[in-house]
């Protein structure tokens, strides 16, 4: 078995020269590409599954091909949907799962990689606490937000007016310096 840096570097020429060749000569960067694949199942590599799949978009795995989207393979979003029933719910919840088509345009092998599902975001409410309290508590405590709000207001308020008046000060020097120099414009030769 052949060190796993050596065969790291050989893989990453033969890469590399199939992506160079592609467009000159597509066959011979379809055999490199096959070459290439062969390289790493013949090394018996285990590779993490993220590699494994940028291995599998980045070549076809029948003929070689370089997969270069809109050149020489096009890409397809794919969801199905499954129907999840929930052991207290009586409500039948949909999810779906999404896929990634990559179809070679030289031999029409399509390639399927399941994107991995985003938890979903349910915000869960707090259980609002009921605490005996006098209701101008509530009152004053929204009050005290109100002028939180109000003082970040006039703040971004206030930066905006210096931002405007520094870029006016800008302009108004680079008026008068321009105006100081004198000279000839190509206006003035105007005919």
């Amino acid at each position: 078995m052949e060190s796993i840096d050596l065969v790291e570097r050989r893989s990453k020429f033969l890469r590399e020269a199939a992506h160079l060749l592609a467009v000159s000569s597509p066959t011979t960067s379809a055999f490199l590409g096959t070459a290439q694949d062969r390289l790493m199942e013949d090394a018996e590599i285990e590779l993490p599954q993220k590699e494994l799949d940028a291995l599998r978009r980045g070549f076809c795995g029948a003929c070689g091909n370089p997969m270069i989207v809109g050149w020489s393979c096009k890409v397809a979003h794919q969801t199905e949907a499954k129907r999840v029933r929930k052991k207290k719910a009586s409500k039948d919840l949909t999810q779906s799962a999404k896929h990634i088509v990559y179809t070679c345009l030289r031999c029409e092998r399509q390639t399927v990689q399941a994107l991995q599902a985003r938890p979903s975001k349910h915000v869960r409410k707090a259980a609002t606490q009921k605490v005996s309290q006098p209701l101008s508590a509530p009152i004053q405590q929204a009050k005290e937000v109100n002028k939180a709000a109000k003082s970040v207001n006039a703040s971004s308020k206030d930066r905006k007016k210096a931002r405007k008046g520094g870029l006016a000060a800008m302009l108004e020097k680079s008026k008068s310096q321009n105006s100081a120099q004198g000279g000839f414009d190509l206006m003035d030769f105007g005919m």
